[in-house]
């Protein structure tokens, strides 16, 4: 059980874990205090009660490093609103990379980031694969681009063929890194999803280009054998990006429609 207690000389006795969550702390009239349930009544491990107790009083183990700092409070402190718009309307799909591998440090920042992002009910089954072999990603590669030509579809099988006979990779734009996102979880479709958009987001703040890619998530969720034997994954795969340093440089963020909105008209 990872929340085990309380450190009552910390405690100052506000109720707010309690108000947080009635499962596991209750009121002891006897004793006039919190105090910690039997850990039979259940915890999701979100960590609130960690994050919202003013005196850091809860105590817990196995559950990895907690940060704290002062903005945590009011994280609209930290990046004002115009910056944050301009950089994730900047976010662009990259489709060509430096022939340079990623540090593994770097690495890290992009996956630390992407342990943050919310899940249903907290539940944290996803794992991730990341595919740095030229020679694997390219098996992977011409798994997809068969998969298309196989298809006959006029949209896909032309463009591939054209593709395979002038040696230009059409699936990961010769990206030095893949990441697959997957799972054996068949609820993690969304939490996937919003795990990899966080990635990508850390990823272009350290200079790093990535881009989603569709067609290899669709050939990798279809084909066990190309999963299991060159990508080495069991279980779901929920999605795949390229992450690399860009060779490519815009200059400006393209016009996006705006979104089809109801109810906009009723606030003031």
């Amino acid at each position: 059980m990872p929340i085990i207690g309380i450190d009552y000389e910390k405690c100052n006795d506000c109720n707010i874990c309690l108000t947080v969550c009635p499962r596991l702390f209750s009121r002891d009239k006897e004793q006039d205090k919190i105090v910690f349930n039997d850990p039979q009544n259940g915890c999701n491990l979100d960590g609130r009660c960690i994050a919202m107790c003013p005196s850091d009083a809860i105590l817990h183990e196995d559950l990895g490093e907690v940060l704290s700092f002062k903005a945590a409070q009011n994280p609209s402190t930290l990046i004002p609103y115009e910056t944050m718009h301009k950089f994730m309307s900047a976010k662009r799909s990259i489709r060509g990379f430096k022939n340079k591998k990623v540090p593994r440090a770097v690495i890290e920042q992009v996956l630390n980031s992407m342990k943050y992002a919310p899940t249903g009910a907290n539940i944290r089954t996803l794992e991730c694969t990341i595919i740095s072999d030229k020679a694997i990603i390219k098996k992977l590669s011409d798994s997809v681009i068969d998969a298309l030509i196989a298809t006959n579809s006029p949209n896909y099988a032309e463009g591939a063929k054209k593709a395979r006979e002038i040696g230009f990779d059409t699936i990961f734009y010769s990206a030095p890194h893949v990441m697959i996102i997957h799972s054996t979880n068949p609820n993690d479709s969304m939490n996937s999803t919003i795990a990899l958009t966080y990635g990508m987001l850390s990823a272009q703040s350290l200079g790093l280009g990535t881009c989603w890619i569709g067609l290899a998530h669709g050939v990798l969720a279809a084909s066990k054998e190309v999963r299991e034997k060159i990508a080495g994954i069991k279980g779901k795969v929920w999605g795949v990006i390229t992450i690399g340093y860009p060779a490519q440089k815009f200059f400006r963020v393209p016009p996006r429609p705006s979104l089809k909105i109801k109810g906009l008209d009723e606030l003031d």
